[in-house]
């Protein structure tokens, strides 16, 4: 079995597979997330925080296809939204959820989101990806999602984060470039989906504090 594996693995066309399997489920699973969200979460209202994450997902999955269709003048807007997943999907995320739980004034909300379309400027400005902006989105809003989950007894929330930034820290951190290794970031961002459209739901919570606490 692990003969076959291997043999799978180093076959020519192994990563292409993989990057197709990313966009596919990254697309399939944030439509569903951003479908749910809208219809039964936000009751049609479209002015969430959430709904951007969701979108900007669903963007990046279906425009990364155009890699397979060896089209180089798609790559700037692939490396965009690949960008704009990584720097928006978590803070828009924080910002959501520190509207939903009452945590403080809507107005920092704001703030939460306003750290990642800081960094996305500065790219689409000096077309330059800079790791203090980037780490300054990511885990400034982690640490004030991780204390929404504590104050709010949401251990949903604090596996929605830590997906993104594990993903973050071994997937994307060290490179140069954002896309390298899409897929496999892309393959976290398919559970951060799920998880954080599921911390929404007040029914899952109370089960899961039920399990915990019992």
């Amino acid at each position: 079995m692990s003969d076959l594996l291997l043999k799978i693995k180093r076959h020519p066309k192994f990563p292409m597979a993989m990057a197709g399997l990313a966009y596919l489920l990254l697309t399939a699973t944030s439509a569903a997330a951003l479908s749910v969200y809208f219809t039964d979460i936000a009751g049609s209202d479209f002015w969430h925080w959430q709904l951007i994450s969701y979108i900007i997902m669903v963007a990046n999955g279906l425009t990364g296809f155009s890699e397979f269709f060896d089209e180089s003048s798609f790559y700037p807007l692939r490396d965009l939204l690949d960008y704009c997943q990584l720097t928006l999907a978590l803070p828009c995320y924080a910002a959501e959820m520190w509207i939903k739980t009452e945590t403080g004034p809507a107005e920092i909300a704001t703030i939460h989101a306003g750290l990642g379309i800081i960094a996305v400027l500065m790219y689409i400005v000096s077309e330059s990806k800079r790791r203090d902006l980037t780490d300054l989105a990511l885990f400034a809003n982690a640490g004030s999602l991780l204390y929404i989950a504590a104050t709010n007894t949401n251990v949903v929330i604090l596996i929605a984060t830590a997906i993104v930034i594990a993903g973050y820290c071994m997937y994307k951190r060290q490179e140069p470039c954002c896309m390298a290794p899409a897929d496999k970031f892309n393959f976290a961002m398919v559970a951060f989906a799920f998880f954080s459209l599921a911390s929404f739901d007040d029914t899952i919570i109370q089960k899961i504090r039920s399990l915990l606490w019992v």
